[in-house]
């Protein structure tokens, strides 16, 4: 009886370090656009590390995460398209953008950026109710921001969370499977031309 307890209290904490414990995102989220005046709302954190959220092309901090309050809202300046976001984590000195990989230490690209228009994918409950309150003054499309805010972190995306509007994000177009046959399809037609033409000059 005792190995059968011993063996289910290993069973659930493997199943819930792997719930915590989350796979780095591979795949390009894609860029953040906006057209007009922008807001920004701090809308969550759960990291210990002191960081400072910035807008690129802009001076002057956003956020501090040790500093300001969860709903506390800031203009980030006019947009009128892409636009990017830099947390600088000040307690390693490393730095991660939105729509910019990063090469992790095992010499993996991946981002610590990711996006939604919908706060509960984050997977970290509601929204408080000072930052909902923010967030319902926000005019225009709203998107949420989540910053894995280390390089060999958890890889949740929930260490720290912004609001941004009128802000969208724009995913980048990946080839469609058709499209890379048709594409491989003309390489070996190539190939086989440049063959065929060795083949007739050395005769």
């Amino acid at each position: 009886m005792r190995k059968l307890l011993l063996a289910a209290t290993a069973i659930a904490t493997v199943a819930l370090t792997s719930q915590v414990q989350a796979a780095p995102v591979t795949v390009d989220p894609g860029v953040l656009s906006s057209q007009g005046d922008i807001n920004a709302v701090f809308v969550f954190r759960d990291a210990a590390d002191a960081s400072q959220l910035v807008r690129q092309g802009s001076s002057g901090v956003l956020f501090n995460n040790q500093v300001d309050a969860i709903g506390s809202t800031v203009s980030a300046g006019s947009g009128n398209g892409v636009v990017t976001f830099t947390l600088n984590n000040l307690t390693t000195g490393t730095s991660f953008s939105t729509g910019v990989a990063d090469t992790g230490p095992g010499g993996d690209s991946f981002y610590h950026a990711v996006y939604s228009s919908d706060f509960s994918t984050f997977g970290v409950g509601a929204l408080s109710a000072v930052a909902a309150a923010a967030v319902a003054n926000l005019s225009g499309a709203v998107t949420f921001v989540g910053f894995e805010d280390l390089r060999d972190g958890d890889y949740d995306y929930n260490d720290l969370i912004f609001a941004f509007s009128p802000v969208v994000a724009t995913q980048t177009p990946v080839p469609e499977p058709a499209s890379l046959a048709l594409f491989g399809m003309g390489l070996l037609g190539m190939s086989l031309a440049r063959r065929r033409k060795s083949a007739s000059s050395g005769r």
